[in-house]
């Protein structure tokens, strides 16, 4: 599996947010055998959703596509850290191995202080709980320079 490929297309997803102001840069890819079957983009203020998160929105892709809930043989690439909401998600649809690329502090130096405290309160939870799947940060210079155009949209308009 060509992770810094799915990596890549799931910063690709974020950046695309940028052409809609009512988006915030988050994208995510969900692969099966080597296979991308599930996408999502932040949708929250499009859709009128809180939870139409990146992450949610390409679990809901892959499930759909795979006509399944139950995405264990699935690999989810994110641009960044998933909060506490999609981590619960990601659980559920028991995705077993999850790499993301921003982490929730390059999230929260950004500008987005909820995602950042969301995911701190995730420490005070039973650990054992979230250890059913594994996190492994891949850095990636796209995924950062995507909140730095986001942050310099925002400071424009």
């Amino acid at each position: 599996m060509n992770k810094s490929y799915y990596i890549s297309e799931a910063i690709t997803l974020a950046h695309q947010c940028l052409e809609d102001k009512l988006r915030t840069p988050f994208g995510c890819v969900i692969v099966y055998n080597d296979k991308i079957v599930g996408k999502g983009k932040a949708s929250t203020r499009i859709k009128n959703d809180p939870t139409a998160h990146a992450e949610i929105e390409a679990i809901r892709d892959a499930s759909q596509n795979l006509k399944s809930t139950n995405l264990s043989g699935c690999t989810l690439f994110t641009s960044s850290e998933p909060c506490s909401m999609c981590l619960s998600a990601i659980h559920w649809s028991q995705i077993k191995m999850v790499y993301y690329s921003c982490s929730r502090k390059d999230v929260f130096d950004f500008g987005l202080p909820d995602a950042f405290e969301l995911v701190e309160k995730r420490k005070n939870v039973n650990k054992s709980d979230f250890k059913k799947f594994e996190m492994v940060q891949i850095k990636n210079d796209k995924a950062t320079q995507v909140f730095k155009d986001w942050l310099l949209k925002q400071k424009i308009q």
